[in-house]
């Protein structure tokens, strides 16, 4: 942007030449007054060329072990001075992100936004052409846009993900019933769905949030089995034994509710891909917390000698 002579630019911009996220540039300057940015009449923040330049300084040395409260304040000349000085290591470099990329539309959004986290390790123009590759390369990331949503898309996007190894899938789709959404989000470990249109600058956010933040752990591994049935939790929960705080009944009560909430979250409604996730998720994570509390049940009922059927 050209503000007179001087050429500007807005904070998204900034936080992709700096490396520095928006939030942490915006708290420098409120906090620190590291830079003192222009504003326009409609109060958005335009930053020169010197404070990219400035910004990208704190971030060198902060990355070193210097504090931003300790530095910010410092003249360009001597942060130069100090960065030049400093003994200290550079922080190891956090390997770029690998994202492979399904729609030549989405491929260009994201190429006219470059990041120094994210980098397109490979493009398809659709989805059948990335299925029927010979071979794709693994990534962290994987971005497809989609026409339509069919419930024989979810086979395809599942394998898809499978072969690359991705951690995290983000889907945008035009068109499908609210069920095969739903379906999409149970069966893929760590996708999110989004419903097109999507700007720019919602999916470059949206893929940088799938990077930085884990968002709800994903557990691909199977449901551990019932050690007790209800019924012989029913027997447990009304054992007389020698101990006296009367653990087998305790845990066997706890071990009900745990079970009945188990049930509950696999049975849930869905209302949203979202809703989808969140149930798959208590679910098993209820299921993995009922099974550490069956195998102490089981060595209180071997301590105590109890018997059930």
């Amino acid at each position: 942007m050209e503000n007179g002579n001087r050429q500007t630019f807005g904070i998204g911009a900034v936080a992709r030449r700096t490396g520095l996220s928006a939030s942490n540039i915006r708290m420098w300057e409120s906090r620190y007054e590291a830079v003192v940015p222009e504003r326009t009449p409609s109060n958005r923040r335009l930053y020169g060329r010197e404070d990219i330049e400035r910004l990208a300084l704190l971030r060198s040395l902060t990355l070193r072990g210097h504090s931003i409260s300790s530095i910010a304040d410092l003249t360009h000349e001597e942060l130069e001075e100090r960065l030049a000085g400093d003994q200290l290591p550079s922080a190891p470099l956090t390997p770029r992100k690998r994202i492979l990329v399904v729609g030549s539309s989405v491929a260009e959004t994201l190429s006219a936004n470059p990041s120094f986290d994210l980098e397109l390790s490979e493009v398809f123009g659709d989805l059948r052409s990335a299925y029927e590759a010979p071979r794709v390369t693994e990534a962290d990331l994987v971005v497809i846009e989609a026409e339509t949503l069919f419930p024989e898309t979810i086979s395809s996007v599942r394998e898809l993900v499978r072969r690359t190894k991705a951690s995290r899938t983000v889907l945008i789709y035009h068109f499908s019933a609210s069920s095969t959404a739903t379906a999409l989000a149970k069966a893929i470990e760590g996708v999110q769905l989004l419903k097109a249109p999507v700007s720019g600058e919602q999916l470059f956010r949206h893929c940088m949030i799938q990077q930085s933040q884990p968002g709800i752990p994903i557990d691909p591994g199977p449901i551990p089995a019932r050690l007790y049935t209800p019924d012989q939790l029913g027997q447990l929960a009304k054992v007389s034994t020698t101990v006296e705080c009367e653990c087998p009944q305790h845990l066997a009560g706890l071990l009900q509710g745990l079970a009945a909430f188990e049930k509950y979250s696999s049975e849930c409604e869905d209302r949203s891909p979202e809703d989808a996730v969140l149930h798959a998720f208590l679910h098993r994570t209820t299921a993995r917390v009922r099974r550490s509390m069956e195998e102490a049940l089981q060595h209180v009922v071997l301590a105590e000698g109890i018997t059930v059927e």
